[in-house]
């Protein structure tokens, strides 16, 4: 489940918070979204949905002292999350050195745009060289990145 939550969350929230979910918990300060997990037992999928959503409605409102509006949610059987964990699926990832050849730059640029062109996308994770992308994030920010080849004049 993922909740619109631009604030900062005080340790004394998410400890509350964390008591009434019993899962694993993110807040993401810069996409202002707080991410939950938990795992809950019901009859079917739509029970699930719905158990969810009041579940994290009343334990946002008690810890967070606010409503928070719910972004998404993703309800799947045990199994099938069990089977996610331990086999993730394979995904196509890209490096600054496979971003700087699908951009057409060096890898030095895909670092300057990374810290600094907000349309850039984030990584989603790092290892010991840097940040991993996906394939399809990077390719997107392409098809609509305005590029200004060369260098910049000065006037």
């Amino acid at each position: 489940m993922t909740v619109a939550y631009p604030k900062s969350i005080a340790h004394e929230q998410f400890e509350k918070l964390y008591q009434l979910i019993r899962g694993v918990i993110r807040h993401d300060a810069d996409s202002e979204r707080l991410h939950l997990v938990w795992r809950l037992n019901a009859t079917g999928l739509v029970q699930a949905a719905q158990e969810a959503s009041s579940m994290a409605a009343e334990a946002l409102g008690a810890s967070l002292g606010s409503e928070a509006e719910l972004t998404s949610l993703q309800v799947v059987t045990a199994e099938e999350a069990d089977a996610e964990r331990d086999h993730p699926r394979p995904q196509e990832l890209m490096g600054y050195t496979e971003a700087a050849a699908e951009l057409d730059v060096s890898r030095q640029r895909v670092a300057q745009l990374d810290g600094q062109h907000p349309d850039f996308p984030r990584p989603i994770g790092r290892v010991g060289a840097g940040p991993v992308f996906t394939a399809e994030s990077i390719r997107s920010f392409a098809a609509r990145w305005n590029r200004s080849p060369g260098r910049r004049k000065i006037a």
